[in-house]
């Protein structure tokens, strides 16, 4: 008896190591998961949104999480960076403390400009535990220790229209992409230009308003990695009280 009692215990171990060998292959092909956003849900269906624009990276899938209460997902829609749309079904009960599946983006790899959705809180007949929140978390494969941010400079802005350049010709290197950041106020960005060290020019389009404390998404410059002389800027801030906004321009190194 002892020693099959031994000989059982140790297949069983042997079974829970090979489960925890797998899990863990099932983790790591899974990818990093960073979390993108949460928002609260009401009673009632209710549309939602949250921007993921301001954050490098790509993402080759995103999922669902329900905190509080149970939650109902009538519909979901992520906009790519590009503007493309990607309307995704989904319509499900997420239950409290549980994820959706990995959902994967419509291309894989995909920068993400805003992720729309329309939920609500679910009782099904049981009593609320509490306010319920939908947070995302978007599925990344890059390497993000290979890229490096680098400041580039910064511009105060008035309440009106306003044009700046930002001179980057001094600085040695190239860059692959550019990004803006702005604090003390909101903005406005009219137009956008990059000139190159070649004197070549390259309008990018970029017309819309910058939270206070929010940043563009990574703007790729047109050929990869290029060395650039100058960053030329239009915009304006919005008319309050929060006093002036600044504008700082950062360039994304390998």
């Amino acid at each position: 008896m002892k020693y099959w009692l031994a000989v059982t215990v140790s297949v069983l171990i042997a079974l829970a190591a090979n489960v925890a060998s797998g899990q863990g292959r099932d983790r790591d092909r899974d990818g990093k998961w960073e979390k993108l956003g949460c928002e609260q849900v009401g009673r009632k269906a209710d549309r939602n949104e949250i921007r993921v624009g301001r954050r490098e990276g790509r993402f080759s899938a995103i999922r669902l999480e329900a905190n509080g209460n149970d939650v109902s997902i009538l519909d979901l829609k992520i906009v790519y960076a590009n503007g493309q749309p990607d309307d995704i079904r989904v319509r499900s009960e997420i239950r409290e403390g549980e994820q959706t599946r990995p959902l994967d983006l419509k291309g894989r790899d995909r920068a993400i400009e805003r992720i729309e959705f329309i939920s609500k809180k679910d009782f099904q007949g049981r009593k609320g535990r509490g306010k319920a929140q939908v947070c995302i978390y978007g599925r990344s494969n890059e390497k993000r220790a290979d890229k490096k941010w680098e400041d580039l400079g910064c511009q105060s802005v008035g309440f009106l229209s306003d044009r700046d350049v930002i001179r980057v010709g001094r600085r040695e290197g190239r860059f692959k992409a550019i990004r803006l950041n702005v604090s003390g106020n909101a903005v406005y960005l009219l137009d956008l230009k990059v000139v190159y060290a070649n004197g070549q020019p390259d309008d990018i389009k970029v017309r819309s308003e910058i939270r206070e404390g929010g940043e563009t998404r990574p703007l790729d410059l047109r050929g990869g990695d290029r060395a650039i002389d100058r960053v030329e800027l239009a915009y304006r801030a919005k008319p309050n009280f929060k006093g002036k906004a600044r504008v700082c321009l950062s360039g994304l190194q390998n």
